[in-house]
């Protein structure tokens, strides 16, 4: 059985920032280390190390020490492959590590760095025999200049890019504001799947949680997809394919009948099978308990990824290759997850 894993990441280095012009330069990322005898604690995963982006330090943590250094960097693609050769992966698609937080509110630096991590992405897949397919990062501060972004998204398209990576809160916005529809238009033309991603792009909010990563980075991502189907914007874009990566699937029986309560109240009717009609698609982990998650919402939109080159909760290196042999779902079941779902979602 060919198997895909939905979600894999890269640690971006300085060689990604590389791709960058020369009137450019100026915005690229700095690397700040602290001083190991500064006399706080210093170790493999706390934070040591940050990228400096203008004046904001972007940490360098959850970086996952169980995997090659030069495969989650890509310093040797071919350590990647063979990696995932004995993990049983066949195909990878690959998100950002820099992105998950806040980064930038000046649209020629965001342009910049998008830019170059797409090209950085682009040249990885090329030399990947198809099997690192890509999430690209979209330039959502250059929304006003809608070519710009739809040649930026070709080139990604044509270039190994099969979705759009996307936080659960962007530019201070909930995804299902009026701000986003542009970018969905373009990504319905080019057949590019909208990646929600655990994580955050509201500095407001980021910064404001002191630390909790459950209220930073995974409940916005459940609370876009709560908003998405209240305000309908699914079905404005019927052929727009929609995923919501790293924050597990349990929560979503619940969510789905808050929506129903909501759709309701104004008099609208809940879709009959609200996650095939929308083409919104989850991923699943190991803490999920999926014998009664099926029960609930069915095998037809469930993924899984890895969370490869990070450690946080939702990281299992190992996740598909223990779907395939610990038979606890129907093996029907296990193909749509590990194979036919999230080739659907990517289009792959």
């Amino acid at each position: 059985m060919p198997t895909i894993d939905a979600d894999a990441h890269v640690i971006e280095t300085p060689l990604t920032w590389s791709y960058m012009t020369e009137e450019e330069q100026g915005f690229r990322p700095m690397i700040f280390v602290r001083d190991p005898n500064d006399g706080a604690p210093y170790g493999s995963n706390t934070r040591n190390e940050y990228w400096v982006v203008e004046d904001r330090l972007i940490s360098k943590t959850n970086v996952g020490q169980d995997v090659p250094e030069d495969s989650r960097e890509m310093s040797s693609i071919q350590a990647r492959l063979d990696h995932m050769d004995e993990i049983g992966i066949d195909t990878q698609v690959l998100f950002p590590t820099f992105f998950l937080r806040p980064i930038t509110k000046a649209p020629d630096i965001d342009f910049a760095l998008n830019r170059s991590y797409n090209r950085w992405l682009a040249d990885i897949w090329a030399n990947s025999s198809g099997r690192l397919p890509w999430v690209l990062m979209p330039p959502l501060l250059s929304l006003a200049n809608p070519d710009k972004v739809r040649d930026e998204l070709q080139f990604c398209k044509d270039n190994g890019a099969c979705g759009i990576f996307m936080r659960g809160l962007e530019c201070e916005l909930n995804l299902s504001d009026r701000f986003f529809f542009p970018l969905y238009e373009i990504a319905q033309e080019l057949d590019l799947a909208i990646c929600l991603h655990a994580g955050n792009n509201s500095v407001a909010v980021h910064d404001s949680m002191n630390g909790d990563a459950l209220m930073t980075f995974k409940f916005p991502v459940m609370a876009s997809f709560n908003a998405l189907l209240e305000h309908e914007v699914p079905a404005r874009f019927p052929g727009l394919r929609w995923g919501f990566i790293e924050t597990s699937a349990q929560w979503v029986p619940y969510v789905l009948g808050e929506v129903e309560i909501r759709l309701n109240r104004k008099g609208r009717p809940m879709p009959a099978d609200p996650l095939g009609d929308n083409n919104f698609f989850i991923t699943t982990q190991k803490t999920d308990d999926l014998p009664w998650l099926l029960s609930e919402i069915g095998d037809d939109n469930l993924i899984i990824g890895t969370d490869y080159g990070h450690k946080d909760t939702a990281t299992e290196v190992v996740a598909l290759k223990r779907m395939q042999e610990d038979g606890s779902l129907p093996a029907a079941s296990t193909k749509k997850i590990l194979e036919t779902n999230p080739a659907r979602l990517y289009a792959i």
